[in-house]
């Protein structure tokens, strides 16, 4: 028998243009076409991967009920990280009801939708969150601003029993070589024992690979949250805009060569795994 640990791709999309209006292909206008499991499956093959969590793509309900129907007849779907109107605790409360015993496992809003930068400090927002918690969800918070980096802290005080999954990595600005505020905002963000971190998206900055340019920012990531509270997504198909899935997964490794096999094994599956319960 093997002792292979599964690979967990935790975080991906698939989309679907005729059903749903998707805010982000105006700005990406190459990936405005359906894109479903059959091509990402032979792609995930390749690279050996076994099992993925699909991420909503646009705050919608109609977007979530979509991808969780996908989830539950495509096998290498083990959850979904959706979407639910966190502005109004009872139909947040209405959603996860609805979606209980399914293959949710986190919510998900893009603040950078939002042009108040506190709009997540609200108090019906952080009720709502608490319902996640409740429930064993996560919230995977993609930080933009100043204020979002600030939701970190505040989600640990009020939602303490809370699994928070900050995405990209905070979006480093790495092609203008930013290294502060990003990197003192993270490491404050991983004194938060419930917060996780995302290895995912690095290629935005640039929509290029390059590992040398990553480096610092992925070691700074280890060593502040360590390789057993970071996780790999693919970020597929955003990420190099669909020219390439298995160098997405190669370059990570590359990334973390550096970590026992052990660790290696918890970034690429088993922190996905955990804190998704997969």
């Amino acid at each position: 028998m093997s002792d292979r640990q599964p690979v967990v791709d935790s975080h991906h999309h698939l989309l679907d243009p005729s059903r749903i209006d998707y805010r982000a292909l105006r700005y990406l206008p190459e990936l405005n076409r359906f894109i479903g499991p059959d091509e990402l499956a032979p792609l995930l093959r390749d690279a050996g991967v076994d099992r993925t969590v699909i991420v909503q793509a646009e705050e919608s309900e109609a977007e979530t009920d979509y991808i969780i129907d996908l989830a539950r007849t495509t096998d290498w779907i083990a959850g979904v990280v959706g979407w639910v109107p966190l502005a109004d605790p009872d139909a947040t409360a209405a959603a996860l009801e609805r979606h209980r015993g399914g293959p949710l496992v986190g919510v998900r809003h893009g603040l950078f939708w939002e042009a108040d930068e506190s709009w997540i400090f609200q108090n019906a927002v952080v009720e709502s969150i608490g319902l996640l918690a409740k429930q064993g969800l996560t919230y995977d918070l993609v930080p933009m601003a100043d204020r979002h980096w600030d939701a970190v802290a505040m989600l640990a005080e009020r939602v303490p029993e809370l699994r928070l999954v900050i995405d990209h990595m905070g979006h480093p600005k790495i092609k203008d070589g930013e290294w502060e505020p990003w990197a003192t905002r993270l490491s404050r963000s991983a004194e938060h024992p419930g917060a996780v971190l995302k290895l995912s998206a690095l290629d935005m900055s640039t929509w290029s690979v390059d590992v040398d340019a990553f480096r610092r920012y992925v070691d700074h990531a280890l060593e502040h949250f360590g390789p057993r509270r970071m996780l790999w997504g693919s970020n597929w198909p955003v990420s190099l805009k669909l020219q390439g899935y298995r160098v997405l997964l190669d370059t990570a490794r590359e990334l973390v060569a550096g970590c026992t096999a052990e660790e290696q094994a918890a970034i690429f599956g088993g922190t996905a795994t955990s804190v998704y319960r997969l």
